[in-house]
């Protein structure tokens, strides 16, 4: 995108000289700006970053003079100082984030004043001695920030809620064993349609993983059942991957079945990675007799979401022949599925899928995923599969050099396998760039 932008830009300049010098007529330069018009220009994040920052900084700083003059100020004048900062900051903000000009510095302003609001909740609370359950003072902060959010439209107000509204989760589960089940739904319903309208990777790629840590959250039994937290991750993964292929097919939004793919591929990988060791596999999904209604619940929620998601990929992909293009390989899309019934069958028969039984499997799923990655990327000379191909090939050989080989002759056959792997790969994909440059 930025190198469309400057050459538009280098486009319209050229085209100004050619009218100066008598080479095409004003009338054919109009056309030629018709046709090749400046893209829209996106949001300036340098100036919303550094007036972000700016604010935060400077409401830390308030914060903290307040706080050293605080016994001395009367309670009258803490209430004014605290509602007219309140209120200044938000009216100044609101009313240049109104004028298009300085729609950036008034959502810095606005930015400081949500911050001064998270302030303002404990110093009323000093003032008055209000003692109260301290993380609602989050889940209001968090509230506040969202309403805005929502009210101006404003990505870094948003940005703000998600960090709080996680942080108050983590509190209620972590402090008080309370998990707050409709946290991560709250989070994803509220913020989620804010960055689909607004097109906001920055927002979107927040909430996917502020999903995820407040799903893992509200989990019953954390400590008891590490393999629900596991298996929370391996099925969200799997929902990414299969949101990724349904938002491709659509279009509409390019940034988000990307940022999908990330997270998706990133979870699925290493819960495959993590089932390629036998010892931690069996650690992961050992014995689950006498679960807890609750427990079963999240689990078999999970699985039904993941069934559903990829039930419509498969007849879209199938059926409808919907995406097929812009979708990954099918080798790549089956191998989804098929490890969350692995992992299924781990759960519900440990002693049957016990050892390399389990982690066997894993292990030739995850090399046919790595040479995938590094055949499609030489062939299409792209750079991402190549290097994310080469990474998983080296954490796989290092993973077997430990538990799988003995001979020290061996290993280093294996490694040096590997290395000629990586240099044949390397080879190709320069060959193949080339090829691909001259032609």
């Amino acid at each position: 995108m930025m190198a469309d932008k400057n050459q538009h830009r280098w486009l319209q300049g050229e085209v100004q000289d050619w009218v100066r010098e008598g080479l095409v007529a004003p009338e054919q330069a109009d056309a030629i700006r018709r046709r090749y018009p400046l893209p829209a220009e996106g949001p300036a994040w340098g100036v919303i970053i550094f007036s972000s920052i700016g604010a935060v900084i400077a409401g830390l700083g308030i914060i903290l003079l307040f706080a050293y003059n605080w016994a001395a100020i009367p309670k009258a004048a803490k209430l004014a100082m605290v509602f007219g900062a309140l209120g200044g900051l938000h009216g100044a903000g609101l009313r240049l984030f109104l004028a298009t000009p300085q729609r950036n510095l008034g959502e810095g302003l606005c930015l400081l004043g949500t911050m001064l609001f998270g302030a303002g909740l404990w110093l009323v609370a000093q003032i008055y001695h209000i003692e109260e359950h301290y993380p609602t003072a989050f889940l209001v902060w968090g509230l506040g920030a969202a309403a805005l959010a929502l009210a101006m439209p404003s990505i870094p107000q948003a940005l703000l809620a998600t960090v709080l509204l996680s942080i108050w989760c983590g509190m209620e589960r972590f402090g008080f064993e309370a998990p707050r089940y409709f946290a991560p739904l709250a989070l994803a319903a509220v913020l989620g349609p804010l960055a689909w309208w607004r097109r906001s990777s920055v927002l979107l790629a927040a909430l996917i993983p502020a999903f995820m840590l407040t799903t893992v959250f509200v989990l019953p039994g954390l400590d008891r059942h590490p393999w629900l937290i596991f298996s929370t991750v391996l099925n969200l993964g799997a929902i990414w991957i299969a949101l990724r292929f349904l938002v491709r097919s659509r279009g509409g939004f390019p940034g988000a079945w990307r940022l999908f793919g990330l997270y998706g591929w990133g979870s699925f990988y290493l819960a495959l990675y993590i089932l390629c060791f036998p010892a931690i596999a069996r650690h992961m999904l050992r014995e689950t007799a006498g679960l807890s209604a609750s427990v079963l619940a999240f689990w078999i929620g999970q699985l039904a979401l993941t069934g559903l998601a990829w039930a419509r990929v498969f007849f879209e992909r199938v059926v409808q022949r919907r995406g097929v293009e812009a979708a990954e390989p099918g080798f790549e899309i089956y191998t989804v599925p098929l490890l969350v019934l692995l992992a299924v069958g781990g759960v519900l028969a440990p002693d049957l899928f016990a050892g390399w039984t389990l982690s066997g499997p894993c292990n030739l799923v995850f090399l046919g995923l790595t040479a995938s990655l590094l055949l499609r990327g030489c062939r299409q000379s792209r750079l991402g599969p190549v290097v994310i191909g080469s990474i998983l090939l080296v954490a796989l050989s290092i993973a077997r050099y430990f538990d799988l080989f003995e001979s020290l002759w061996l290993r280093g056959l294996i490694f040096l396998a590997v290395g000629g792997v990586l240099f044949a790969e390397g080879f190709l994909y320069s060959k193949n760039r080339r090829q691909k440059s001259a032609g």
